[in-house]
């Protein structure tokens, strides 16, 4: 990892505007929002929380602020997912260089030559991702409605989100492992023949370094909770750092996994 360390930081960079846009955006839109909700607590009853849902419904098809605001945050969503397999590509090329003992910031570079094709591969991973809530999400429509009155009814769609994360899971495992043979020009097919006979390590890497990752959001939302201010603050500001560091760690383990079976040594 110490030869992409100014990947690391670039993205670390980019990380934190992307986390100021985001705080901004919840600052304006969403948090006046949730100070108008009937909580119970407050003296709020069933019908003024169904009320409370029925006047956001209408304001999503009539409001123009409401509107406006997302509007720019599909804007920000689609420039994200629109960056990230740029980011992708410059990464994948940094380690084929590094594997043929190359020496040198071949990050951007990548991002020109693979920028494109990967891509190519995100766009197939979200329509993939996007078809199994075609028969998911009307059973999950009802439970949702439901779920504005009972709180408890929202309980039962856990087994349906979980299942379509584990498939989307896999899905993202196989095209990486394709992304890899496509970038370093072994082929495509015999990345995913790869995939499928580590898919046991991968996995293990995958939920280890994952671990890794979800500590520290819950260290961080531990911070927010038993000691809010400067020091959740700072902590905060600090997480994407470390977040990051385990995303790309976790993708250049998943290649050396792939480098082990198709370049055997």
């Amino acid at each position: 990892m110490k030869e992409q360390l100014y990947i690391l930081i670039l993205l670390f960079i980019y990380r934190l505007f992307w986390g100021y846009f985001m705080y901004k955006f919840v600052k304006s839109a969403v948090v006046p929002v949730l100070l108008r909700y009937p909580d119970q607590h407050a003296g709020g009853s069933g019908l003024g929380r169904l009320l409370y849902y029925v006047e956001g419904q209408f304001a999503l098809g009539s409001d123009p602020a409401v509107q406006h605001w997302l509007w720019m945050l599909l804007a920000l969503s689609a420039a994200r997912l629109l960056v990230s397999p740029f980011i992708r590509a410059g990464l994948l090329h940094e380690l084929h260089q590094e594997r043929k003992g190359e020496r040198g910031m071949f990050f951007f570079p990548g991002m020109r030559l693979y920028g494109l094709p990967v891509m190519l591969f995100s766009l197939i991973e979200w329509v993939l991702a996007a078809l199994p809530l075609y028969w998911l999400f009307p059973k999950m429509y009802n439970l949702l409605l439901s779920g504005i009155l009972d709180y408890r009814q929202l309980l039962k769609l856990v087994p349906y989100v979980l299942a379509w994360l584990v498939y989307l899971f896999f899905i993202r495992k196989l095209l990486l492992y394709m992304q890899f043979g496509y970038t370093a020009g072994t082929g495509i097919l015999p990345s995913l023949l790869v995939c499928l006979k580590v898919i046991v390590p991968s996995v293990g890497l995958s939920l280890v370094l994952g671990s890794c990752g979800l500590v520290m959001m819950l260290v961080c939302g531990a911070t927010a909770l038993l000691s809010p201010g400067l020091p959740a603050f700072l902590l905060r500001q600090f997480s994407p750092l470390p977040t990051t560091l385990f995303k790309m760690w976790g993708i250049a383990a998943q290649y050396h996994l792939w480098r082990s079976k198709i370049f055997p040594q």
